[in-house]
């Protein structure tokens, strides 16, 4: 969650801070204030990248809020709250609001895999349309790379 907090500040702040630039092939910077950086990122890359005749998708464009609201960041941290509550009621084997506590171990199975994809999608940006790479993005996918594993070794 830090990590995610941390992508969160870098991505508001008003200019790219030098903590994480590390000459032209790390820089958080660069990524975080990208059009990938946000859910609308996926707009962006099929229609200006890919040349799909689609319309451009541009909610972060909206206002602050939108932006928050779309922030891969911000997405990411209300995703790893959800799963550490979801894994306290796994644990303590009881029903989360209303999913049941036999399902919460697939809720934490699939929400894992879909976060292992979204972040292999965001790994695969960086490196064929950046050109750089961001750190604390690439240490957030071991994460999520690490809970999914852990995820599917638990008992149902």
């Amino acid at each position: 969650m830090l990590i995610s907090l941390f992508l969160l500040y870098e991505h508001f702040t008003p200019s790219a801070s030098k903590f994480c630039t590390f000459g032209n092939n790390f820089d958080c910077g660069i990524v975080n204030k990208s059009p990938y950086a946000n859910v609308d990122g996926l707009s962006y890359l099929l229609t200006i990248d890919l040349g799909l005749n689609l319309p451009i998708v541009d909610l972060a464009g909206i206002n602050w809020f939108f932006d928050l609201m779309t922030s891969n960041a911000f997405l990411g941290l209300l995703t790893l709250i959800f799963m550490g509550l979801l894994f306290d009621s796994y644990f303590k084997k009881k029903d989360f609001f209303f999913i049941k506590k036999k399902a919460t171990i697939v809720w934490l199975r699939y929400i894992t895999l879909f976060g292992v994809f979204y972040g292999g999608y965001l790994f695969l940006v960086q490196h064929f349309i950046l050109k750089t790479y961001c750190i604390f993005c690439i240490a957030l996918d071991v994460v999520l790379l690490t809970l999914f594993i852990l995820t599917w070794r638990l008992k149902k």
